[in-house]
Parts: structure tokens; sequence; C-alpha cells
């Protein structure tokens, strides 16, 4: 117990001292300043300032680089492929068990319901696809950020 937290406490002391020194890595050389309002620039002589940008931009705003493009392209570039990959090769399956089962019921009934889920699931996976391109839609219409293609 002791030593695993002495081991606990020499990494956690370790890590802090490495992570000042490479926040410290970043100062600007040679007795230059660094100025937060936006202006002036830094030589390497030792004069003038270092510009820093203060502001930060909002994810959610539309464009090519938001947040919501990002999520827009995740679904229908991997998301939307790959479930309709699996649909596909579900429907194979369940087409595959009607053949195997040969008339016995049981295997017909199971055949069945493998048939029915998969129905459900590409039901389901393309209605999720409809709903969000309509709320897509109508957000664009009501002011908001732009569907991205």
């Amino acid at each position: 117990m002791k030593k695993s937290f002495l081991a606990s406490a020499l990494s956690l002391t370790i890590f802090l001292a490495f992570g000042a020194v490479l926040v410290f890595a970043q100062s600007p050389q040679g007795g230059g300043t660094v100025n937060d309002s936006g202006g002036g620039s830094f030589n390497e002589q030792g004069g003038g300032t270092v510009q820093t940008p203060t502001g930060l931009e909002n994810p959610f705003r539309g464009g090519p680089n938001s947040l919501f493009a990002l999520i827009k392209t995740i679904i229908n570039k991997i998301l939307m492929p790959i479930g309709g990959v699996i649909a596909v090769l579900a429907f194979i399956y369940s087409g595959f068990l009607y053949v195997i089962a040969r008339g016995k019921p049981a295997d017909i009934e199971k055949a069945h319901r493998s048939l029915l889920y998969t129905a459900i699931g590409t039901a389901i996976l393309l209605g999720a696809w409809v709903f969000a391109t309509v709320i897509c839609m109508t957000i664009g219409q009501l002011g908001g950020p732009a569907c991205p293609a």
C-alpha cells in the first residue's frame, strides 16, 4: 500500500515538473514581452511583443469547420455506409436461414424473427437519417446554420 502511494506521488511530482518545463519552453527568447491585446510583433534579437489570440470561435456556427458539419460528416460518410452494409448482410443472412430451414417450423420461425428484426433495424437506421435531415432543413429555414452537404 505504501509503495503504490509513494510511486503514485513520485509519478505525479515528475509529471507536474515536466509539465511546467514544457509550458515555460514556449516563452519568448531574448527579453521580448507578451502582449495579449493583439497588437505588436516579436523579433529574435530581443525586442517586440508576441501576439496571442484571445477569442474563441463558436463551434456551433455554420461553416465547413463547425461541430455540426463534423457530426453530419461522420453520420453521412461513416455510420450510414457501415449501417447499410450491415443491413444488406443481415438480409442475406435472413434469406440463408430460410433456405436452411427446409420446412421445419421452428427454423422457419427463427428466420421470420431474423427478417423482422433486420427490417426494423433498417427502418430505424433510415428513419434516423430522415429525421436528422428534416431537423437540419427546418433549422436552416428558421435562420440557423445551413446544412452542410
